[in-house]
């Protein structure tokens, strides 16, 4: 069995861990990351996650805790892009079957790499337990991310948010730092949307925003941008050469999979050198000599960029997604004020009873990515502004539905503007052909509220 305790106790495993949170030296006041996260059962009285500050990293080290990095960096902005499989039906079959699941993964791998090799980008990339990090850091001094900043604003809601302080958060959050987050976002967003634009010839499994469900099959692979919808001193990400318990921890997996051990998650390449392939890399990741052989080997700083993200800015500006996010930003919510009059007296009625159910019953409805992709497809056809759409859902995120402090926590109208973004840019860019919108389809999915309801959703495509 894998003692977490005493594989933590390496140097070369700690001093790996430590250049992923931003310092080449073993001193935890030294890291850039602004804080740490341990995940670990019985962590708290009440949950498996704790935020601490980077002086507690040597006692998260001591419990055997997986640790996780803030993206929120005192010096730079990094760029994460998240993809994994995922499988609706059977959710733990990365863990029971993981060389098939990274074997389905791999073409997409090769094509992102492809891309980020193309602009040059120098950048490090993470086997997780599912998928993938693709993960660069711009400095915010750098002339890029100046360009960086001026490609879009982040919502006034969230600005407020960002100007005070909290007892998760003990200080503000710059604008440079947190314009430059999710403005990275975008950027990632685009080069989903590079990737998406040059798969006519691929077969593989479905490729999503979020664990959209797609029928029969259940299983795809999901292109995981969610970290920049939401604040982020809520968000962070795992480090290389932690340990990986999130299958012995949550409650959809851990009945299924007690008996598979923790392993870590380990580096696959770096600044263009592949060490090893996933297939090796799943045979190492539970043989401790391997393990720690390897952190002798491998760097785990972060990569800096500059020019190659002014390349991508460029590329961007010039895109036809460009044009549809400024679009989008051109166009203001409703003020909250005036729902009474505009958002609340829209007529459901005219919806499929699936979509309308959504509305009507949003909390947890309108969490989930295949509904607000379904409401997005709907409302476009008839004729709503992308913006208002979000405008819609924020509206149903920020009244009593029970959502208890979920958006005190969270932005509402940063939420729904991501959400909604993404699923009106695949229709507008022409990528979204909306094959699967139909009352079949949506039945197969799992989301059909009311077979034979009277309506037809292939009647609302584009």
């Amino acid at each position: 069995m894998f003692n977490i305790k005493e594989y933590y106790k390496n140097i070369s495993v700690q001093q790996k861990i430590s250049q992923y949170c931003g310092s080449s030296e073993l001193d935890p006041e030294k890291f850039s990351c602004e804080y740490l996260v341990g995940v670990k059962e019985n962590i708290t009285k009440s949950d498996f996650f704790l935020s601490v500050n980077n002086k507690k990293f040597f006692w998260l080290l001591d419990i055997g805790a997986d640790i996780f990095r803030s993206v929120w960096d005192k010096n730079f902005t990094l760029f994460v892009l998240d993809f994994e499989y995922y499988n609706i039906k059977y959710n733990a079959e990365a863990y029971f079957n993981p060389q098939k699941v990274y074997f389905k993964l791999e073409e997409i791998y090769q094509r992102f790499k492809k891309i980020y090799d193309y602009y040059k980008i120098n950048f490090i990339t993470i086997q997780t337990g599912q998928g993938y990090h693709f993960v660069f850091k711009v400095p915010f001094e750098s002339k890029s991310h100046q360009e960086l900043l001026s490609i879009g604003d982040i919502e006034s809601t969230l600005k407020g948010k960002y100007s005070t302080v909290s007892q998760r958060r003990q200080k503000k959050v710059s604008t440079i730092c947190g314009q430059g987050f999710h403005n990275a976002g975008r950027i990632l967003e685009y080069l989903s949307n590079v990737l998406y634009k040059n798969l006519k010839d691929y077969k593989g499994l479905p490729v999503v925003y979020g664990d959209v469900s797609v029928g029969k099959n259940k299983e795809a692979i999901s292109i995981d941008l969610s970290m920049y919808a939401d604040p982020i001193y809520l968000r962070d990400i795992r480090v290389p050469f932690s340990s990986y318990q999130k299958h012995k921890i949550y409650s959809k997996f851990k009945f299924s999979t007690q008996n598979i051990q923790p392993f870590i998650v380990l580096p696959r390449e770096y600044l263009g050198k592949e060490y090893f392939g996933y297939k090796e890399l799943l045979s190492m990741r539970t043989d401790f000599k391997k393990i720690l052989s390897y952190a002798q080997e491998v760097d785990c700083i972060i990569p800096e960029n500059d020019i190659s993200l002014t390349k991508i800015i460029n590329d961007y500006k010039n895109s036809s997604l460009f044009k549809i996010h400024s679009e989008f930003d051109k166009v203001e919510h409703d003020k909250p004020n005036m729902w009474s009059k505009t958002y609340d007296i829209f007529d459901t009625n005219i919806l499929p009873l699936c979509v309308r159910h959504c509305l009507i019953c949003p909390n947890e409805h309108l969490l989930k990515p295949t509904n607000l992709q379904t409401l997005t497809r709907v409302l476009l056809k008839l004729g709503w502004h992308p913006k208002h759409i979000a405008g819609l859902v924020r509206s149903k995120y920020e009244r009593d539905f029970g959502w208890g402090k979920e958006w005190f926590k969270y932005d509402a109208a940063s939420r729904a503007n991501f959400y909604i973004r993404i699923y009106s840019d695949l229709i507008l860019s022409e990528i979204d052909k909306e094959e699967d919108l139909n009352c079949l389809s949506h039945y197969e999915k799992g989301y059909c509220y009311k077979p034979n309801c009277g309506f037809k959703l292939e009647n609302y495509k584009i």
